[in-house]
């Protein structure tokens, strides 16, 4: 019989997280909208006991999902029809049998608290993409939903439900159609971990293993076994002998013996006889570098939509999959950026392999152009002649070089290059979006996510057509290497030898153009090498420009040179050869300018709610400056060492929307003021602030010094000097504006994301329209340091994005309060990567929740200090502690530490503290939290006083649950002794 029941209350695999309070028990709330959930601060709840042991046995051949999710119209055998929502579909009961649903769903109690049990899929719906696709499954698909026809990999130990696959039946993201065990082609998943697929692939050269006995096939193998969850492999020995092609020797703990790149993480990459202390702290939870994984069944209690969606950039699934080989990754991402800016080359040839390095990571490898030849004779004339035709106009040559007459020759052939460069990256632009429509709603729009617009207006994310456009239908190859185009241009230019001493040191009268053009991009300019003023309301300043080449001087500038006006505009370069320069913009005050940056004619937010519900008066502004690029390419370069002050509002200062946009300043005491999205930002683009060198002063509000949203990346770079990174953390009691409306602490701190940190599109509670985030790296290679910010912020993520701060030297400072110093939340990844001196982290600000190595529901997060005797000041889910899924790593490698947290919930430790049924999926995946202490004369306390089982040379094991169901993958653990942690800052 077919009965229908309104499921009022469904346990989602992602609660939304509770505002802050100070009990650690506090209960949770819902999370709204699409503002980055209030995060974790729920307590621990009441121990469950331990669930009944019922139901049919795996191998009875009983169909646990014979009705799973089929649809209402039929009957449902063995179970009743639920509605949750506007969706109606099957449920198996599951008479209280808690293992008893197919992976991925919950027995959950329908009647809350009569006993009425059925298996609920997750995420409470039975909607595509993919229900059931990789739930686990043994011997056959008797465990698996109707529809998933195949137990896949289940003759390697790995069997998860699958379908068979074709070109009329294509796979989902995270699957690719393949050949399967059974010979025919399944949709195979892509997401697995490396150890997971160790000996599991068929691979003779890889044969499982339990014990030696098993590797007598082998010749001088022994079994490799290091993780009792998985199989162990057998290895040849290597003492005397070399690996074959695709193997390396390692040392394991069987000795030396050939491991292929699936089974690495069986090595031991500490010198024999020194105390390995990660291996130490992973056994003392029942683990090892195998185990620390997510493995493809901890996918399951997530919904299909959630675990793929098309803007996951293609290398991420396997290095958050397996975090220790992620902290690789993104260590690796900054040795890149650090070779690129050692090279022995000009900056802005060091900037475009910069550049180019992104464009790889985002899976869009910049495409080069050919630069066209510069003419012998006339060459500034004849290339903005070739760059007005190539955007439909009509060039009058000889106007043109009798404008140019006066302008030296090889001033005349430099500058040509770099138009040259400007004619490519417009025809590049052209390239990437044929359509002019679409291209001039991606001008208006495509920037809304991160700067939104007055009328509240974006690009609907749920929209197919959309969604095709912002991940297949933009040819970002074309605008990456059109960005790197430029860059080399200037290099090869080398302006700097044309730089002019001014006559006066202050700029007090309009500036004096040598050259001037205009072209259909905006106006080709020359000035002279005078302090002067740009100021669009100077006859001849107004509109776009193309190209401003300014020969020196302490010079002002209020027109938007250097930032994309418009779809048309498609590429802006500013280059200024010298002096202490003022980059700004025409001030139109307006109402909530007080104590903020005063603001430009697009005006600020009027607040409509209250302050705890709602931004404050936010600017609006949507010009882009000072290498801001939107839809096409934008590039200020400042060249010399002079002391500059740059300011703007939103998509500025090294910012790009569907585009590249870099800030390139060679040096001096700089200052850098915005407010919002600018500063190394990105969103579908790739956004570079590169600063050489000089003690430098960085504000912002929100998204900006090292920020990145989907499909973009968002760097900072600086070289040398004492620097400020300063993002307001909206806390009134220290000085702080809420600006910014944050859901941790409203009216109390702002949404930082920034200072190395990426941020997804989180939509579970609105149209289900997911958006991965980006890579987001602030780098500062030397230096005393400050940095500051609030909620999410210094080195982190968000919602599959990944953030990293590296600050490779220097006594620093590290400041925020919640989600900070190493922190993540929802399947991101992050990291704080510090070189050395004596560092402090958190005390100055209010230490709230979440800092300095705390991973939160699927992220993982590394804050790895190598040298120096340094101060943690840690609030709750702190100091190397993992929370509902997560994992929290951290590693002090040298000095003598103080390490105080603000709760027992910290400094190795793991809990989670929500409330899932007994027998919710949430339950059976890890949870990480480790701390390795590997030198020095160290002091552990808990709000000042002695922290009981922490200190030197001790060990210890914390989960925060009695109840033994969950308490079994609580892996908190800590270590402080003298050894090697095998994990470093480079």
């Amino acid at each position: 019989m077919r009965r229908l029941l309104l499921l009022s209350l469904l346990v989602t695999p992602l609660l939304a997280c509770g505002e802050e309070v100070d009990l650690p028990d506090a209960a949770e709330t819902a999370d709204t909208g699409v503002h980055p959930d209030a995060g974790p601060d729920a307590g621990e709840p009441e121990d469950a006991g331990e669930p009944e042991d019922g139901g049919p046995d795996p191998d009875s051949g009983v169909r646990f999902g014979q009705s799973s999710c089929m649809p209402c119209d039929t009957e449902c055998p063995g179970g009743l029809c639920l509605r949750a929502g506007d969706e109606t579909f099957c449920a198996d009961a599951c008479d209280e049998d808690l293992e008893g649903c197919p992976d991925g769903f919950t027995c959950f109690d329908i009647s809350q608290g009569e006993g009425q049990y059925y298996c609920v899929p997750p995420g409470a719906t039975c909607l595509p993409p993919q229900t059931g696709l990789g739930t686990s499954c043994f011997g056959d698909n008797t465990g698996c939903i109707l529809g998933l026809e195949h137990c896949e990999g289940d003759a390697f130990a790995l069997g998860y439900c699958t379908r068979g696959c074709d070109a009329a039946a294509p796979c989902p993201a995270g699957y690719a159609c393949l050949p399967g065990d059974d010979g025919v082609d399944v949709c195979r998943a892509t997401q697995v971990a490396a150890a997971e697929l160790c000996a599991r692939t068929g691979d003779p050269a890889e044969a499982p293993c339990a014990v030696d006995g098993d590797c007598a096939g082998t010749p001088g193998a022994v079994c490799v076994r290091s993780e009792p969850r998985l199989p162990g492999v057998c290895a040849v020995r290597c003492d005397n002998s070399a690996c074959g092609a695709g193997f390396e020797c390692a040392e394991t703990l069987r000795g030396p013996a050939c491991l292929s790149a699936r089974c690495a993480c069986h090595g031991l990459p500490v010198p024999a006889g020194t105390r390995d202390l990660l291996q130490e702290v992973l056994t003392s939870v029942g683990s090892s570098r195998c185990g620390a994984i997510f493995d493809i069944f901890d996918w399951a209690p997530n919904p299909g939509d959630i675990v793929f969606d098309p803007y996951r950039l293609s290398w991420y699934d396997a290095a958050h999959n397996a975090p220790l080989s992620g902290l690789e990754v993104m260590k690796a991402m900054v040795a890149d950026l650090d070779a690129d800016a050692t090279l022995s080359e000009s900056h802005p040839a060091r900037a475009a392999k910069m550049v180019a390095r992104m464009a790889a990571r985002l899976d869009r490898p910049a495409l080069p152009h050919p630069a066209g030849p510069v003419a012998a004779t006339e060459p500034l004339a004849e290339a903005v002649a070739a760059l007005i035709e190539a955007a439909g106009g009509t060039a009058d040559r000889a106007a043109l070089a009798a404008d140019a007459a006066d302008v030296p020759d090889d001033l005349q052939r430099a500058v040509a290059q770099v138009v040259d460069a400007v004619r490519r990256a417009h025809l590049a632009q052209r390239a990437a979006v044929p359509t002019a429509s679409t291209r001039d709603d991606l001008w208006s729009y495509g920037p809304a996510w991160i700067a939104p617009r007055a009328d509240g207006r974006a690009l609907n994310a749920a929209s197919d057509s959309v969604r095709e456009l912002l991940n297949d239908g933009i040819d970002y190859g074309e605008l990456y290497g059109a960005g790197v185009d430029v860059l080399e241009a200037l290099a090869q230019a080398d302006l700097s030898r044309f730089a002019q001493v001014p006559t006066s040191s202050v700029a007090t009268s309009t500036a004096t153009f040598v050259f001037s053009a205009e072209t259909p991009l905006g106006r080709v300019a020359i000035g002279d090498g005078d302090s002067g003023v740009y100021d669009p309301r100077a006859p001849g300043m107004d509109g776009a420009w193309a190209l401003l080449v300014d020969l020196g001087g302490n010079d002002e500038y209020r027109v938007p040179a250097g930032g994309n006006q418009s779809a048309d505009n498609s590429a802006s370069v500013l280059v200024d050869l010298g002096g202490d320069d003022v980059y700004g913009y025409v001030v139109t005050p307006a109402a909530g300018d007080q104590g903020r940056l005063p603001s430009d004619a697009g005006g600020r937010y009027r607040t409509i709610r209250p302050p705890d519900l709602d931004n404050g008066p936010i600017s609006l502004s949507q010009v882009p400056r000072q290498g801001g690029a939107r839809m096409g390419i934008a590039v200020l370069y400042d060249i010399g060492e002079g002391r500059d002050h740059y300011q703007s509002l939103r998509l500025s200062q090294g910012t790009g929307v569907v585009g590249v946009g870099v800030l390139l300043d060679e040096g001096g005491d700089d200052q850098y003021f915005a407010e919002a999205a600018s500063q190394g930002a990105a969103a579908f683009g790739i956004g570079l602030l590169y600063d050489a060198g000089g003690n430098d002063v960085r504000h912002a509000y929100t998204m900006s010094q090292g920020f990145a949203f989907a499909r973009a990346a968002g760097v900072v770079y600086d070289l040398t000097g004492d620097d400020q990174y300063l993002m307001d953390p909206g806390d009134p009691d220290v000085g702080g504006d809420p600006l910014y409306f944050n859901a941790q602490r409203p009216g109390r701190a702002n949404s930082t994301l920034g200072q190395g940190f990426a941020f997804g599109r989180r939509a579970d509670t609105t149209d289900r329209a997911f958006m991965s985030g980006g890579v987001a790296l602030l780098v500062d290679a030397d230096g005393n340091d400050r940095y500051e910010g609030s909620v999410f912020t210094q080195g982190g993520g968000y919602w599959f994005g990944t953030g990293v701060l590296a600050d490779h030297a220097g006594d620093d400072t590290y400041d925020g309060l919640w989600y900070a110093m190493a922190a993540g939340a929802h399947y991101a990844m992050g990291a704080l990567l510090e070189g050395g001196g004596d560092d402090v982290y958190g005390g100055a600000f209010p230490r709230v929740n979440v800092t300095v190595g705390g991973g939160h529901d699927y992220s993982a997060v590394f804050l790895v200090d190598e040298a120096g005797n340094d101060t943690y000041a840690g609030a709750r889910i702190t100091i190397g502690a993992g929370n509902l899924n997560g994992v929290g790593v951290f590693v002090d490698n040298a000095g003598d530490d103080l390490y105080d947290a603000r709760n027992v919930y910290g400094i190795g430790a793991a809990g989670i503290l929500e409330s899932f049924e007994p027998g919710s999926p949430r339950r059976k995946v890890q949870t990480i939290g480790l701390f390795i202490d590997a030198a020095g004369h160290d002091t552990y306390t808990v709000n000042g006083a002695a922290f009981e089982g922490r200190g030197d040379d001790l060990s210890w094991v914390a989960g925060q649950n009695a109840d033994p169901e969950i308490n079994t993958i609580e892996w908190g653990a800590g270590v402080d002794g003298e050894g090697e942690s095998s994990l470093h800052a480079r």
